[in-house]
């Protein structure tokens, strides 16, 4: 086989399904033997741009717990592709990135998007390697097995993150000869587990089991454990509280009795608040706690902190934890479970009453009207929507405000994930990163995307790519004519000097009516709560479809983030989270809870 034909092959026995990107000349000989060789089981995804792709193989590896694959061709295509591998850098996602180079034979000699690093071209191997966990150029057919063996070895195993292969246009033509015989059958065989140290194992169910009061904090390396299911059956067997970052809102039922919320820049101040002064020992589990997260250890001695993680190394350099156990979430607690069963024990109930922040009116923007009587507010809203997102199906949250609002004042409906791109933080991601997280789901699973105006602006054009593949997302736009995060912060750390946050208010409703018609693409706008929760009544009937949900927001709201919020911030129980947001019950609402 060529060197094309391999890796296409490669990938389709091994179950990757999908390849998100878009073609060009120096990447074509892919996306032609996917055509012929593909089989119905691997297919070519042509997303708008290739940081799109990237973000769809990212969303796609993180949900489904699988490699993702995106592909680009050289020059702007390889730029284009550096934003969303720098995400899954961050993040540890395990994502294969295919990059097409112009010839070998042309390097320095002025080829067209020459990136070979000689005389003043770019050089893509140090470039990519700056976001990658290891970046290859394939130009010897007989190291290619071994190369494409050790890359996605690489993406999968230890801390998990992006490879990427670098295929100059003569490359494609080498022989290769068949898949290896001892060629693995699926991607866990590639994974090389690394031995945990039983002593640690021990240490830590030592110190669980002489807590009075100990808390597991979940981060998303949960999910990507060997085994996500030890981590909640451990803490359902022994009752220990468990509480989560932002990014791993769904790796516990919040359901749960033992769901205690989520803590972190915009977590709930109920958890917060238990972890400062009832908690006696905090478990880490799968997180490096990120600044977003970390102001929740304040105060904490580090002696009464334990850390389990593939790579604790963010721990360990901010001298977070005394206690630290190397290795997978899923390995070490079913470890811990093992020791549960021999030694028994459960921690003592608690009180407990999760609480959110209760939603308040901004200062109004210098220029703007202040809020309307009955006009749609942005916690309002997402209290209407709440009842609407599916069970069993997926969440995906932007950058902004909206977003950090989205989650505060809603659940993860059972059996939902819930992803956010929290590593760069980049707008977009989850208008693209929604089709990655969708594709291949059982029929009637459906998902739906939080985003605002300014990300919609960014990556909208990729919801075309969901009309063409016919997928059920819902698209729910804050429209708010800004970048209101920013605004936010200009309005706390600027004197309330508006500047290069906002524009000339766009019609998304319009807008993405040219991107679908009727038959594939629902699409409703919506001003007050009377508007939206009719029109989500429409939507029931029209599922099946690609929607877009456009929220027309007049006025801000206080975003239910800690460090801008003061210490006695009113909070409202979550039973009690439905309301009629109207600037008097706001105001009602104002007496702690």
């Amino acid at each position: 086989m060529r060197i094309s034909d391999a890796l296409v092959t490669a990938l389709r026995e091994l179950d990757a399904r999908y390849v998100f990107g878009v073609s060009g000349a120096n990447v074509e000989h892919i996306h032609d033997s996917i055509d012929r060789l593909g089989a119905g089981r691997l297919e070519a995804v042509l997303s708008k741009r290739e940081d799109g792709a990237a973000f769809m193989a990212d969303a796609r590896a993180r949900v489904h717990r699988t490699l993702g694959v995106c592909c680009a061709t050289s020059g702007g295509g390889m730029m284009n592709l550096v934003a969303g591998l720098a995400e899954s850098y961050a993040e540890s996602v395990p994502v294969l990135a295919l990059v097409g180079q112009p010839p070998a034979a042309l390097d320095g000699r002025g080829s067209f998007q020459d990136s070979s690093g000689i005389g003043r071209s770019v050089d893509a191997l140090p470039m990519l390697s700056a976001v990658t966990k290891k970046t290859v150029r394939i130009c010897d057919a007989d190291l290619f097995w071994e190369q494409l063996r050790d890359a996605i070895t690489t993406a999968l195993t230890g801390r998990m993150g992006p490879v990427a292969l670098l295929l100059p246009r003569d490359s494609y033509e080498l022989e290769v000869g068949p898949l290896p015989a001892d060629w693995p059958r699926d991607f866990q065989e590639f994974v090389q587990p690394e031995p945990v140290d039983s002593e640690a194992v021990d240490e830590l169910f030592r110190r669980l089991r002489a807590a009075t009061a100990p808390v597991l904090l979940l981060g998303h390396g949960v999910r990507r454990s060997s085994a996500p299911d030890a981590v909640l059956r451990f803490a359902r067997q022994a009752r220990i509280p468990v509480v989560t970052t932002m990014g791993a809102r769904g790796e516990f039922p919040n359901d749960d009795p033992l769901h205690f919320g989520v803590v972190g820049a915009g977590g709930h101040p109920s958890a917060a608040a238990f972890l400062q002064s009832k908690a006696d020992f905090i478990v880490l589990v799968g997180t490096g706690l990120a600044m977003m997260t970390r102001s929740v250890l304040h105060g904490w001695d580090a002696r009464h902190v334990a850390t389990v993680n593939i790579d604790p190394g963010e721990v360990l350099r901010s001298a977070l934890a005394d206690t630290v156990v190397q290795g997978d979430a899923g390995v070490v607690f079913e470890r811990l479970l093992e020791r549960l069963d021999a030694d028994p024990f459960t921690v003592p109930p608690v009180g407990y009453e999760l609480t959110r922040f209760v939603p308040r009116l901004a200062e109004p923007i210098p220029g703007r009207a202040p809020h309307a009587e009955g006009g749609l507010l942005q916690s309002e809203a997402v209290g209407i929507l709440e009842e609407h997102l599916p069970r069993q199906g997926h969440l995906l949250y932007d950058a902004g405000n909206c977003s950090v609002a989205s989650m505060h004042y809603s659940s993860v409906p059972p059996g939902s994930s819930s992803t956010i791109a929290l590593g760069m933080g980049g707008m977009g991601y989850s208008i693209a990163g929604a089709i990655g997280a969708q594709l291949g789901t059982a029929e009637g699973t459906r998902t739906v995307v939080f985003c605002g105006d300014g990300a919609f602006l960014m990556s909208g054009l990729e919801v075309h790519t969901a009309v063409e593949l016919r997928l059920p997302i819902l698209y729910v736009v804050f429209n708010n004519g800004m970048h209101g995060m920013c605004a936010t912060r200009q309005q706390t750390f600027f004197d309330s000097r508006i500047t290069a946050v906002d524009y000339t208010p766009v019609d998304v409703s319009t807008l993405s009516r040219g991107l679908g018609g009727p038959d594939r693409l629902w699409v409703g706008s919506a001003g007050t709560a009377a508007e939206l929760t009719e029109l989500l009544a429409d939507y029931r009937e029209h599922a099946h479809l690609t929607g877009v949900l456009e929220l027309r927001l007049e006025a801000e709201e206080v975003p239910p983030f800690a460090s801008f919020l003061p210490a006695d911030e009113p909070t409202m129980p979550v039973r009690s989270s439905r309301w009629t947001a109207s600037p008097a019950h706001l105001s009602a609402l104002m007496a702690p809870a």
